[in-house]
């Protein structure tokens, strides 16, 4: 669940379809951005943003005026993204657009945007966090895809239930090429994209679901 194991001998993935959701961004960005120069922060090693990142570059390729200027490798550590998008404001660099693929990075940029009252950026975050949707209410993030974790381990666990009393007839077939198989190579669990019209609604009924 969440992120796959490429090769690996699994019976099925549930989870986001990463290229999908980096398409969408993609898509998203280029009806906003009309100048080159665009800065990504991610983990290039790990797989689900490696997906992302392949997405966004595909959308992008329709596009002659958008171009990826700097890929910065977060290492996991937000004292990473916040310094280095402090260095690119201080120095005067062109950046027309922030994407961010991981969860941690885009209110690290906001933080940063803010501080320096640098505003008509456009900011793209992943996830849900509270100062992403924050963010967004105040501007300074443009919008957010969504994951859906709690439909992962809901169904992942569901069909966890249903492979332990009712098991295939062999774990070590490769349903991936058996057009009967009992279990779907991939269940995409969807994204949300939220934004500024959205984000109200999609804060009360979180808050509605989860009883905040």
């Amino acid at each position: 669940m969440d992120s796959d194991v490429p090769g690996g001998r699994r019976l099925t993935f549930i989870g986001t379809d990463n290229y999908k959701a980096g398409v969408t961004g993609g898509q998203l960005a280029a009806k906003w951005l009309k100048f080159r120069g665009v800065v990504v922060y991610t983990i290039p090693t790990q797989n689900d943003l490696y997906e992302r990142m392949h997405g966004y570059s595909d959308a992008f390729a329709n596009y002659a005026q958008i171009k990826i200027s700097e890929v910065i490798d977060t290492k996991g550590d937000p004292r990473v993204v916040f310094d280095r998008t402090t260095e690119l404001v201080d120095s005067g660099t062109r950046v027309d657009a922030f994407i961010c693929l991981v969860s941690f990075a885009c209110p690290e940029v906001a933080a940063v945007l803010e501080r320096k009252n640098v505003k008509g950026k456009v900011v793209l975050a992943m996830d849900t966090d509270d100062r992403t949707l924050e963010g967004i209410r105040k501007g300074v993030i443009s919008a957010t895809i969504g994951q859906k974790p709690f439909t992962m381990a809901f169904f992942g666990l569901k069909m966890l239930d249903d492979l332990h009393h009712r098991p295939p007839s062999s774990l070590m077939t490769n349903w991936a090429n058996d057009s009967f198989s009992p279990v779907p190579v991939f269940v995409d669990t969807g994204t949300t994209l939220i934004h500024a019209d959205n984000v109200d609604r999609f804060i009360k009924e979180r808050n509605y679901s989860t009883g905040r």
